[in-house]
């Protein structure tokens, strides 16, 4: 069965904590690559938390980037890319004004109209979902969107820890037909990678290119709720950087 992937759900007040759960609990699911993957929701927040999640910005980009590039389907509970009333109670029940709570009505912040002329990008807006789409996490969640749907890897490859050394450091690999699509992805943190293919590897992130000929990539810590996707014979640089993602 596919499903809502509780445990790395109740990890998430720390990405590594959700990292480390989610690799744990991978033999209890026939493929965890699609498994549903969120932080917060309409019920609870992380650890069994009754408030929407207030970890901070910084900790809000480290889980997104985790799970837009880490096995299974992202999922974000609205508001979460704006820390829509984050620390406030989601449920306080009948007596309370709805407003007040973490289910509160969030229809006013896309009122407006915007103009994208392609996936992930919005070239103009205006009214108030023109502020929303400036918060930096809006920013970090377009370019992740880009990226993952830009790297068949990172959508529904599988991955491996074999061979790496790093906090929350992978490798997925997706085949099908004539697409061979090989990712290394580091969140946050430096990482080496052994026993890889050879040939020229491209950051998504930067651009950066790197030739390995002995099987051995390292890659040097990119800072918190950044990332870094090393895709081999990979397009290089997805997208403009971000507040996060650079």
């Amino acid at each position: 069965m596919n499903i809502i992937d509780m445990r790395m759900h109740m990890n998430f007040s720390d990405a590594q904590n959700a990292f480390g759960n989610g690799k744990d609990s991978d033999d209890s699911v026939n493929d965890a690559t699609y498994n549903v993957v969120y932080v917060d929701s309409h019920d609870y927040g992380p650890n069994k938390s009754g408030n929407r999640y207030s970890g901070g910005t910084d900790a809000w980009a480290e889980n997104m980037s985790l799970m837009w590039t880490f096995r299974g389907i992202p999922t974000l509970y609205y508001g979460s890319e704006i820390e829509f009333q984050k620390g406030q109670k989601i449920d306080c029940g009948p007596t309370c004004p709805l407003a007040t709570t973490g289910r509160a009505y969030y229809g006013d912040h896309l009122a407006g109209s915007v103009t994208a002329s392609d996936f992930g990008k919005a070239d103009s807006a205006s009214g108030q979902v023109a502020t929303t789409l400036s918060q930096p996490l809006v920013k970090h969640l377009q370019r992740l969107n880009q990226i993952r749907r830009a790297v068949p890897a990172l959508q529904t490859g599988q991955y491996s820890t074999d061979g790496i050394s790093g906090r929350m450091a992978f490798k997925r690999r997706f085949t099908s037909g004539s697409t061979d699509s090989f990712a290394l992805v580091t969140v946050t943190g430096d990482a080496t990678y052994t026993g890889i293919p050879n040939g020229t590897y491209r950051d998504a992130v930067t651009g950066d290119a790197k030739t390995v000929s002995n099987g051995t990539l390292s890659v040097g810590a990119p800072g918190k709720g950044n990332l870094r996707v090393y895709v081999l014979n990979g397009p290089g640089k997805i997208g403009a950087e971000g507040p996060y993602l650079k």
